[in-house]
């Protein structure tokens, strides 16, 4: 029976985005929450010491101050928690935390990277320093 009832949580997950499966099955409070606040919400209830987590753009619903929040958490999961993350991401905030490996899957061979290095990592400084003088 848990067999069947783990299979209608996979159909579920696969028929639904992750926003409507996350309002279907969350509780009615997190729909007061933003959709980056009900994200965050969901990495610090699920997220347990001793654990290995594959995370698929994690930052897709975040703002840049809640990606820095989910890169703090994540990196004190490993840190505190002995928790370890696969991580597919775009994202600088999570790219830059301290001591991950990167790996640039873009390269062939596939190799590891400073963050800095990266195409989109780099194409994000670029834009910002075509318009630094906005900034002022």
């Amino acid at each position: 029976m848990q067999d069947y009832d783990r299979l209608k949580q996979v159909s579920a997950a696969r028929r639904y985005s992750q926003s409507q499966m996350a309002r279907r099955t969350l509780p009615a409070n997190v729909r007061t929450r933003s959709n980056g606040e009900s994200a965050l919400a969901v990495f610090s209830e699920r997220i347990r010491e001793n654990a290995l987590y594959l995370l698929d753009e994690p930052e897709n619903s975040l703002s840049p101050a809640r990606q820095l929040e989910l890169a703090q958490f994540l990196h004190d999961s490993a840190r505190f928690y002995n928790c370890q993350f696969v991580i597919a991401t775009h994202s600088p905030f999570l790219l830059a935390m301290p001591g991950a490996r990167v790996y640039d899957l873009d390269a062939e061979p596939v190799t590891t990277r400073k963050w800095t290095e990266l195409e989109n990592v780099r194409a994000t400084w670029e834009f910002f320093q075509a318009h630094r003088d906005e900034f002022a």
